[in-house]
Order: structure tokens, then sequence, then C-alpha cells
């Protein structure tokens, strides 16, 4: 078994090669989305911007023919003063140029404030139009990027699949089949080693007894090492893997 358990733990690096591969291209375009999305919700602000930038000149431009229509009734009163017969008369027309003088200053305020409001509204759809096209040149180069590295990624998925199915025919079908099952339900590896009697896979201890039958296991040959162990708790295969030697520490000066 030590020797399938070997054949098992190359099935599984090109499974987890695999995955990676999977998984990162994913990530890639989890990216690419939020940067699509980021687009639709800019580009819909800028939109909608334009739309209200477009009404705040029209109302501006609606205050100037005001201005406009003001002034020429002010000049018209104003005319009028010289021709006046009567004291009554000239009152009225004074009252009539005081109200459109103070309407006159009424609508300069209102489309000034709305000037100011135009030249603001130009300036925030000008900078929301730049980071627009700039995020559009981002997600057109970020696509190519992606097809570049999803065709790639393809290619080494298939010389994976197809070194995976030639190592899977060396296999006996049952412990395929139990190693594939092990995999569905377990997250990582489902070929593990078990250092100082401790499954990796799940951090549990592994009773002594089944540990040292997993030493005997390292150390028999032939028949001797076909038998299989899985860790109790969390049944993932073992294999048995000394602990590493750590290294002296440095005298200090």
């Amino acid at each position: 078994m030590q020797d399938n358990i070997a054949l098992l733990k190359k099935l599984q690096e090109y499974d987890l090669e695999a995955q990676e591969i999977t998984r990162h291209t994913d990530a890639l375009r989890e990216a690419l989305d939020e940067l699509v999305s980021l687009h639709e919700t800019l580009n819909a602000s800028l939109e909608a911007q334009r739309t209200e930038l477009e009404e705040t000149r029209s109302l501006m431009r609606d205050k100037e023919i005001d201005l406009e229509t003001n002034q020429e009734r002010y000049n018209q009163s104003k005319a009028k003063l010289n021709h006046v017969s009567n004291t009554r008369e000239y009152n009225a027309l004074e009252r009539e140029m005081d109200t459109l003088r103070k309407m006159r200053a009424q609508v300069e305020e209102e489309r000034d404030s709305l000037r100011e409001a135009v030249d603001g509204f130009e300036a925030d759809v000008t900078e929301k139009a730049d980071k627009t096209g700039e995020l559009k040149g981002q997600i057109k180069a970020e696509e190519t990027a992606i097809s570049k590295e999803a065709n790639k990624s393809k290619s080494r998925v298939g010389e994976l699949q197809s070194q995976r199915d030639d190592l899977k025919s060396k296999l006996d079908k049952p412990l395929v089949r139990r190693y594939e099952f092990i995999s569905r339900r377990r997250a990582g590896a489902a070929v593990v080693p078990a250092i100082e009697g401790v499954c990796t896979g799940c951090n549990m201890r592994v009773p002594p007894q089944l540990f040292n039958e997993l030493h005997s296991i390292a150390l028999a040959s032939g028949a001797a090492r076909n038998k299989l162990i899985q860790c109790p708790s969390c049944q993932r295969i073992l294999h048995y893997q000394e602990a590493p030697v750590e290294e002296p520490a440095a005298a200090e000066a």
C-alpha cells in the first residue's frame, strides 16, 4: 500500500493544482465582475448627473429670459416717465419700476446660484467621465488578460486531467473511489501525513497503537505495506512521516 500511497499523493497533487487553477481563475473573474459593476454604477451616476446638468442649464436659461423680459419692461416704464401728465401716473410708474428692480435682483440671485450649480455639475461630470473612461480601459485590459489566463489554465487543467487518468489506471478502483469520496467530503488534502502521533489534516491525535502501526507499515516491505490506515477523526488517508529536525539555535556572541 505504500506504493499506492505514493500514487495517491501524486494524484492528489494533480487535483490540488487543478483546484488552485480554478480558484485563481474564479478570483480573476470575480475581480472583473466587481470592476464591471463599479463601471455600471459610475456610468449610471454619470448619466443621472448629465441629466441634472441639462435641467439646471435649462433653468438658468429661463432665468436669463426672465431677466431680458424684466429689462425690457423696466426700459418701457422708464421711457414712459418722460411722457406722464400727472403725479398719479408718475408715482404708479415709479412703483412698477421699483417692483421690477426688486424682481430683477431676485432673479439675478437665482440665476447666479444656478450658474454655480452648473459649474459644479460640469466639474463632477468631467471627473466621472474620466473615471468611467479609465475603468472601461481597465476592464478591456482585464478581459484580455483573463482570456489569456483562462486559455493557459484550460490547457494546464487538460494536461493534469490526462496525467490523472493515466495515474488512476495504475490504482485499484475501490481505492480511487475511496480517495475521491474523502476528497469531496473534506476540504484540502485527502491523503495527509501523521507526524508525532497527530493527523495533520484535522490536527487530532491518532491513537498510539494506530500511529505505531503506521510507523510499522512505513518500515515494512512486500504485502505488509499494503494496509490502508485512515484517521479515526476525519477519515483522511494517513501515511507516516518523521517530525522535521529543528536546527539548533545559534549561540549568542
